[in-house]
C-alpha cells in the first residue's frame, strides 16, 4: 500500500470507530498534535483520544477529501460531518498532516476550522473555478505557495500580491475572509503575534493543484496550516485552518450549542 491508501484507511477506521484499527494504525511512539489538545506521544493514548472524540463527533465522517502526497507525507483536506452534544448535525473542515514510516503514521497534525462554514458569493465564485482547475506543476505550485508565504509572514505585501490571482480570497473562520492582493495583505497583518518569536514557514507539501504550507512561531508546537489552491499559476484560494487550542480559541463545538444529554426525569 502506498502511503495515500494507508491514510484513506486510518480515515476508514476512524469512520467505522474501529478503535483497535486507529491504534494499530500508529507508531508505537507517534507524536500527535490536534485542535483539541492535548499533545500526544504513543498510540495508546491516540487510541483513547479517538474515544473521547468520536463521542462528541457522534456517527463522525470524512467527506471531500483532497489529498497531496509528498514524500514520506500524506495531507488530506477533509470536512467531517457529524452530531453534537445536542444530536444537531454539523460540519467542520479540517487538514490532516501525517508523516509515514514503514506504512505506519510517525507524526500527525490535525488542524481545523470553527464549524459550519458558510461562503459568500464572491468566496463561493473563487474556490468554484479553483475546484474547476485540472492542475499544472508540482514545481510551480510549491514555488508560489512558499513564495507567497515567505513575503507574507515577512511583511512584503508587494512580493506576496504577485503570486495572487486577481480575484484570489482567504478564508479564515477566526480572523475573517478577504479577497484581493490588499485585502489580504491587510489580514495577514491584522492576525494577533505573540510578544515574542517570528512566525515562519514550517513544512510546505505540493501537489499538481493544491499545496499545504504549515507555519508556526516555534517548530515544536504547531500552530496553522493554509490550504493552497491553485488558478493558470497564481494563488486563488488560501484556507486557513488552526491549531484553535494553541491560539487560544475553544474548540469544542458542544461549547457554542446547548447542551442537551438525554435523561429520565423522574417525580419527587
Amino acid at each position: 500500500m502506498s502511503n495515500l491508501d494507508d491514510a484513506n484507511a486510518l480515515l476508514t477506521a476512524i469512520n467505522f470507530d474501529r478503535f483497535a484499527e486507529i491504534e494499530a494504525r500508529h507508531a508505537p511512539d507517534v507524536r500527535f498534535h490536534s485542535f483539541r489538545g492535548p499533545d500526544l506521544n504513543s498510540s495508546v493514548a491516540v487510541h483513547d483520544w479517538h474515544r473521547t472524540f468520536l463521542r462528541d463527533y457522534a456517527d463522525c465522517s470524512y467527506g471531500e477529501t483532497e489529498a497531496v502526497q509528498d514524500g514520506d507525507t500524506v495531507a488530506i483536506r477533509a470536512t467531517i460531518e457529524a452530531k453534537g452534544y445536542d444530536y444537531r448535525p454539523f460540519s467542520q473542515r479540517v487538514v490532516e498532516v501525517m508523516t509515514f514510516a514503514d506504512g505506519l503514521v510517525q507524526e500527525r497534525r490535525l488542524y481545523g476550522m470553527l464549524s459550519d462554514l458558510e461562503l459568500d458569493k464572491p468566496t463561493n465564485a473563487a474556490m468554484t473555478a479553483a475546484l474547476e482547475f485540472p492542475g499544472g506543476n508540482v514545481n510551480d505550485t510549491r514555488k508560489a505557495a512558499t513564495g507567497f508565504f515567505d513575503a507574507i509572514l515577512a511583511g512584503d505585501a508587494e512580493a506576496a500580491g504577485a503570486f495572487l490571482a486577481e480575484k484570489a480570497v482567504v478564508i479564515d473562520t477566526v480572523y475573517g475572509t478577504a479577497q484581493g492582493p490588499e485585502k489580504i495583505a491587510a489580514l495577514f497583518a491584522g492576525i494577533p503575534r505573540p510578544a515574542f518569536g517570528t512566525n515562519r514557514v514550517t513544512h510546505v507539501f505540493a501537489g499538481p493543484k493544491d499545496a499545504c504550507v504549515e507555519t508556526s512561531y516555534d517548530p515544536a508546537r504547531p500552530r496553522a496550516a493554509s490550504w493552497v489552491r491553485m488558478l493558470e499559476g497564481k494563488i486563488q484560494v488560501i484556507e486557513t485552518y488552526w491549531m484553535l487550542r494553541e491560539i487560544g480559541v475553544s474548540p469544542r463545538v458542544d461549547q457554542a450549542r446547548a447542551r442537551a444529554l438525554r435523561q429520565v426525569i423522574l417525580p419527587i
